[in-house]
């Protein structure tokens, strides 16, 4: 539902820099609203997209999302239901004709937000009509008419200015049980693991930041290659693995008990930061899924070997009870420290 709105500039008056020439804006179609494992993105956390879009997304975007007509509940059917800024994009590792871009922030609208206003007027002018839409899941959108879809949704001044940054979110070395009332699903066994994400949010609209923060990273190859090894590893021992929207890997094999945090290194200067947080998650978990973890051993897994300059690390973390373990190739996970030695595991 839109109201009718005067001809102008949208773009917020408190920073007029805001609009500046280094900034593109686009729209995003956003179908994955199930688990439908033809789009591996996930609302408000991670796009998909294939080769025709590369041009289109080169990071760092904003954008406002799209619902498409079919298959969509009918208030958010043909409207734009929120708005958010895209950070850096990386390739698919299963495929070299998609690519993923993180989304560093997102709101939704409080209401959807029509294709056009009551007088008829497209919020996207160069198109003549929703139908115009139809293969173009991502396509460029003029600042103003940017700016024309947030003010139709209620919001104004600078939209940005109290959005989340999911990055820096991910980056600081806090529990994301700070975060009132944590979401939390239920563990769920897993055979392979997941492309993407993995992942739908459940009972609410989209992921929040915690849940974000802990997704991002499945989609990264590393990621993928060390989750899958140790999978390998526990399979092989006749084990089964669990994972939900927060634990990465939970493992039972006989007796023995494995929460398994994965985190990709591909900056080794970042392993003291990704130790920290890998850490925080760890025993986080460990208390928002006590009953369901039953005592499980941690273990904090790296997509590579840190360098000597941080090899301290395997101290810190066996001094806390945690096993460390770091990828000696795409298929080879290897103990880093006494606690990761000592796991059955590994024998």
């Amino acid at each position: 539902v839109t109201s009718p709105l005067p001809a102008g500039n949208f773009a917020p008056k408190r920073n007029p820099r805001r609009r500046s020439a280094n900034l593109a804006f686009v729209v995003l179609m956003q179908r994955a609203w199930a688990d439908d494992p033809k789009y591996l993105d996930a609302e408000g956390v991670i796009y998909h997209y294939p080769t025709q879009y590369f041009g289109v997304i080169t990071g760092f975007e904003r954008f406002v999302y799209y619902r498409p007509s079919r298959g969509a509940a009918k208030a958010e059917a043909s409207r734009y239901i929120g708005y958010g800024e895209l950070g850096s994009w990386y390739p698919d590792p299963k495929s070299t004709t998609h690519r993923y871009v993180d989304v560093r922030k997102y709101r939704r609208f409080a209401f959807p937000v029509d294709y056009s206003d009551v007088s008829g007027r497209m919020f996207e002018p160069t198109f003549a009509s929703r139908n115009s839409f139809q293969g173009r899941s991502v396509r460029h959108i003029d600042g103003n008419d940017f700016f024309r879809i947030l003010a139709a949704a209620g919001v104004y001044g600078d939209p940005f200015a109290d959005l989340i940054d999911v990055e820096q979110y991910y980056l600081q070395p806090s529990s994301s049980l700070l975060v009132s009332e944590p979401p939390k699903q239920p563990l769920r066994q897993i055979e392979t693991i997941p492309d993407g994400t993995g992942y739908r949010p459940s009972g609410r609209p989209y992921a929040d930041v915690s849940e974000s923060a802990s997704l991002q990273e499945r989609a990264r190859a590393d990621h993928q290659t060390t989750l899958q090894a140790l999978q390998k590893l526990v399979h092989r021992q006749g084990g089964i693995t669990l994972y939900n929207n927060n634990v990465d890997l939970f493992a039972r094999v006989g007796d023995n008990r494995y929460l398994i945090e994965a985190k990709s290194l591909v900056d080794v200067r970042a392993a003291v930061d990704r130790m920290r947080y890998g850490l925080g998650q760890l025993l986080d978990y460990g208390v928002r899924y006590r009953s369901e973890l039953e005592g499980a051993k941690p273990i904090l897994a790296f997509g590579r070997i840190p360098d000597r300059e941080t090899s301290w690390i395997s101290t810190i973390l066996n001094e806390n009870g945690v096993a460390f373990v770091g990828m000696k190739n795409a298929e080879t996970p290897i103990p880093l420290n006494k606690r990761a030695e000592e796991l059955p595991l590994f024998a």
